[in-house]
């Protein structure tokens, strides 16, 4: 899996869309994609199975709103990604716990024997 948060999450998109297909899943906590973004031209052309997405965004984010998240979403999912979008009313550019916890279960089910392992 990979993953990161605002630009973090941006650069997983474009490595795992554009060069390692083959992950479990990505992450991206408020991101977002250009709207010309060089990941939307590689799915295109794209023919594989794709790794799921797993989105979050605060709807009081000022500094990547949430309408950019929502249409990277948008556009991935027209392109063949399997997305999630979790939304977060009155989030701004920031994490919370809700979040994490959510993200902690996906990955946890995205990842059954390492989590075993571990716990």
């Amino acid at each position: 899996i990979l993953g990161g948060f605002s630009m973090g999450g941006g650069m997983a998109m474009h490595l795992a869309y554009r060069f390692h297909q083959d992950l479990a899943g990505v992450f991206a906590l408020s991101s977002f994609l250009n709207k010309d973004s060089a990941v939307y031209q590689a799915l295109k052309r794209n023919e594989s199975v794709l790794p799921e997405l797993f989105q979050c965004h605060g709807t009081a984010d000022e500094l990547v709103l949430y309408s950019w998240g929502e249409e990277t979403n948008k556009m991935l999912e027209s392109l063949g990604v399997p997305t999630s979008l979790h939304t977060f009313p009155n989030l701004n550019h920031e994490l919370n716990r809700t979040e994490l916890e959510k993200l902690k279960t996906w990955i946890v089910k995205k990842l059954p024997v390492e989590a075993a392992k571990t716990n």
